[in-house]
């Protein structure tokens, strides 16, 4: 089993949490490696992969998205996946580390992308989707619900919101996450707490999809992972829930 780890997490704006992102931002791949090194893949492999899952999802449910959120945006590396998996034309990335912003703005290809570190400048109901990877579990939990309620507040009314975690079930995602400095007091979410989350902030839920089950030693089985994507085994699992 593996886990997708490789996105750098959100703090909210007032949480210490913040200052030790902005550390990390110039060597994330190097402290990011150091757990993603037993899955036998790099970053770029689970990065493809939740954007492709979710693609066919939202396929699958006649949905499109021109424009994105990404929540919790780091230094930018998932913005290309975003661009070229799902076909978005106007990008936001939000995080609080102005650290990981600058290098996100320094370092992005794609013009139309904008980054920033101050949510109140995202205006209110102005993106087709917003996703997340890896991001709650580094929020305080007395600073989640203001956090869903932000993604709320930017999505269209009928908006997606695509929320990606690290699988609390796994003991293997413990053990790797372990290895990650930023990410060894992470607190991680279930299943149910993400949903209940969610649906507190006004989403409806429309799935839950467990994800990365078996690492690269095993890829000639990844073939049979769709059929176990209701069973919560992988290294992370997708909420797709939508704005009422």
């Amino acid at each position: 089993m593996t886990t997708a780890l490789e996105d750098p997490h959100f703090p909210m704006p007032e949480s210490p949490t913040s200052a030790e992102f902005d550390t990390y931002a110039a060597n994330y791949e190097e402290a990011l490696h150091r757990g993603l090194a037993l899955t036998g893949e790099g970053k770029d492999f689970f990065a493809k992969g939740r954007v492709l899952w979710l693609k066919r999802q939202m396929e699958r449910r006649g949905a499109r998205a021109a424009s994105c959120l990404d929540f919790g945006c780091g230094t930018g590396t998932a913005a290309p996946f975003l661009q070229s998996g799902l076909g978005i034309t106007s990008y936001i990335g939000y995080d609080p580390s102005s650290a990981s912003i600058e290098r996100a703005t320094k370092e992005s290809t794609w013009p139309e992308a904008r980054f920033m570190h101050d949510p109140g400048v995202i205006a209110p109901e102005s993106v087709d989707l917003a996703f997340t990877n890896g991001v709650f579990h580094h929020i305080p939990p007395d600073q989640r619900a203001a956090a869903a309620h932000l993604v709320w507040r930017t999505l269209k009314p009928g908006g997606l919101f695509a929320f990606w975690e690290n699988n609390r079930w796994n003991p293997i995602v413990h053990y790797l996450m372990s290895k990650v400095p930023f990410d060894a007091d992470a607190q991680m979410l279930f299943p149910f707490q993400s949903r209940a989350l969610l649906r507190a902030a006004g989403f409806k839920i429309l799935q839950t999809d467990s994800c990365f089950v078996f690492p690269g030693a095993l890829g000639f089985l990844r073939g049979i992972e769709p059929l176990l994507c209701k069973i919560p085994v992988g290294g992370q699992y997708l909420v797709l829930a939508q704005k009422l």
